[in-house]
């Protein structure tokens, strides 16, 4: 197995995007105070005339494009898709999701990007509980990290600590998952592996503005169990909400890798705007 040792600016750029998760929380305290205040404005909810809602839609759906262009000295064309699509049913024991995601970038009018990725999440008893079981499986490919196919399956708990049953909340979600997953990546050049590995993943939003400004992150820590290999990657996003269906973004994605192909940095940063269109309120 060929490994990288990562340099003075991986390490300077881990530390730095692990500090992420911790300015979201930072924006959750912010929202959660703002929000505890609203509450105190109406002390006796009982004498507000209280009207049902509806039930929250079985299926929702996102779709995401932004890239890059540009001529000259340097021909740049980059193009980004994210899409979503997830089913929910509170009436049913389980639910499911997907978010394919796909990259295509050239320069010079040489091919740099072709990334896929593919996932599909299972939970169980995600509407009944906050403690819910998951089964999800995942496939992807990049020429940028010269990975011909990379293929996961795994099973775990999670658990919603705000904004589940027990601590209800619409301006703020927290939720934690840990599953043990079993890897295999065939690279292009380098020896192929085949891990096991201990996945956490935490999951922060907050309605900063509600119904118009929203900031969110997810990242994941994945070591693998028995050997010196270790993953983690981070996605945020602040999203501006131009109307109810449309709303401009600008994401921050960043991984690492401590074992690669041969001439791949460990270290990746990606940062984008774009437009996002959904069916969520």
């Amino acid at each position: 197995m060929k490994g990288r040792i990562p340099n003075q600016q991986s390490y300077r750029m881990r530390h730095f995007l692990t500090g992420l998760p911790l300015f979201l929380l930072a924006c959750l305290a912010h929202a959660q105070t703002a929000d505890t205040a609203a509450k105190r404005q109406n002390p006796r909810p009982d004498t507000v005339r209280k009207t049902e809602k509806p039930p929250p839609p079985a299926w929702t759906y996102t779709a995401g494009l932004d890239g890059t262009i540009s001529a000259g000295n340097l021909n740049r064309r980059l193009l980004n898709i994210r899409l979503g699509l997830a089913h929910e049913n509170p009436a049913s024991i389980w639910s499911f999701s997907t978010a394919p995601r796909f990259q295509y970038g050239t320069t010079n009018g040489i091919l740099q990007e072709r990334e896929a990725f593919v996932d599909l999440n299972t939970s169980f008893f995600y509407s009944q509980h906050d403690v819910y079981g998951l089964v999800f499986g995942a496939y992807e490919q990049s020429n940028l990290r010269k990975i011909n196919r990379r293929g996961n399956v795994g099973a775990g708990l999670g658990w919603r600590i705000v904004g589940g049953r027990n601590i209800p909340s619409k301006r703020l979600q927290l939720a934690v998952t840990n599953a043990i997953v079993q890897e295999t990546t065939d690279f292009a050049e380098g020896d192929n592996i085949n891990v096991r590995r201990n996945s956490t993943r935490l999951r922060i939003r907050a309605d900063l503005v509600p119904g118009k400004l929203l900031v969110q992150n997810t990242t994941f820590v994945q070591p693998s169990l028995g050997s010196r290999n270790l993953r983690w990657n981070s996605v945020s996003q602040l999203v501006y909400k131009a109307t109810r269906r449309l709303a401009f973004t600008a994401s921050l994605d960043s991984s690492y890798e401590s074992v690669n192909a041969a001439g791949v940095e460990s270290s990746q940063l990606n940062a984008t705007l774009g437009l996002s269109f959904s069916d969520s309120k």
